[in-house]
């Protein structure tokens, strides 16, 4: 308020003095003004930074929410149920029984899949709605040519608080306790998860290997075999897609923590070169930096 109001008064008082007064006015306004478009200059570089290092820590958690959707086993479904249908019990009465064992706890399994991946999903999505450079302010629905207001009213906040150290410090600090109920959510149903899919699997050799350890049974129909081998890969699938969000997880903290020391341009600088946000990114500096200079 200090600096606005010094600045006031210098530009009223000049509309009553000569041109060489005014040039002198200038001259003294000039490196003030200078300084202002550096510090506007470093808090869009913060800014973005920001933005840059929340995108980077919740981007892979919600790819690995998305891909681990098992909607692809839905053909499995409903070919062990075509299979079932013509295998008949009476003849193939372990065989029918290990088969749809096999089916029940894939299921099982990959509705644990469907409810753990959609609550990272939805939580991944949330963050990635709301640009973190200026959460803590509330200013960031500002964008376009309001964008220099909201720097310039960062600026003046960050001046007097927090440093981008801080800041960022601030923000890892609350995307591990935004990441941690995820990650405690999938712990509870880890070993339900593996038991389902581990059973999946056996039930599944047993049709295969049913027919050649039991002399005089009747062969298994190929078409059983070909499920039972289905149901093998989609547990293994299953498992690997159960994971991926936990681990995209634990490495964005681990990222997230080591990152704390990376300055903001050369944050900016990778984000860009890794085609995060690049389109969106160039075109918002070009308006900042039109702006500046209007």
């Amino acid at each position: 308020m200090a600096l606005s109001s010094s600045l006031m008064a210098i530009l009223l008082a000049s509309c009553n003095m000569s041109v060489l007064d005014a040039g002198l006015i200038t001259n003294l306004v000039a490196p003030i003004w200078h300084a202002i478009e550096d510090r506007l200059d470093l808090e869009y570089d913060e800014t973005r930074a920001l933005d840059a290092k929340s995108e980077q820590f919740w981007q892979p958690v919600l790819q690995a929410a998305t891909e681990g959707k098992p909607g692809q086993h839905a053909d499995i479904y409903k070919d062990s149920q075509a299979v079932l249908a013509d295998l008949p019990e009476e003849t193939y009465s372990y065989v029918h029984k290990a088969l749809l064992e096999a089916v029940s706890h894939l299921h099982h399994a990959d509705d644990a899949l469907m409810q753990q991946n959609s609550a990272s999903l939805h939580l991944a999505a949330d963050k990635l709605a709301s640009p973190a450079g200026g959460q803590e302010e509330g200013l960031s629905f500002l964008t376009g040519s309001h964008r220099f207001l909201s720097l310039a009213m960062l600026a003046t906040q960050h001046l007097f608080g927090l440093s981008y150290k801080e800041r960022l410090h601030k923000q890892v600090k609350q995307r591990q306790a935004e990441i941690l109920p995820s990650l405690r959510g999938a712990s509870k149903v880890t070993g339900d998860v593996l038991a389902e899919t581990r059973e999946a699997s056996n039930k599944a050799f047993d049709v295969l290997k049913y027919d050649l350890y039991h002399r005089g049974s009747p062969k298994t129909p190929e078409a059983a075999k070909q499920v039972a081998q289905k149901i093998i890969a989609g547990a293994r699938e299953t498992r690997h897609r159960f994971f991926q969000p936990i681990m995209s997880s634990v490495d964005g903290m681990a990222r997230d923590v080591s990152g704390e020391e990376q300055f903001p341009s050369a944050t900016v600088d990778a984000a860009i070169a890794e085609g995060m946000g690049t389109q969106s990114e160039e075109a918002e500096h070009q308006d900042h930096r039109g702006t500046l200079e209007a």
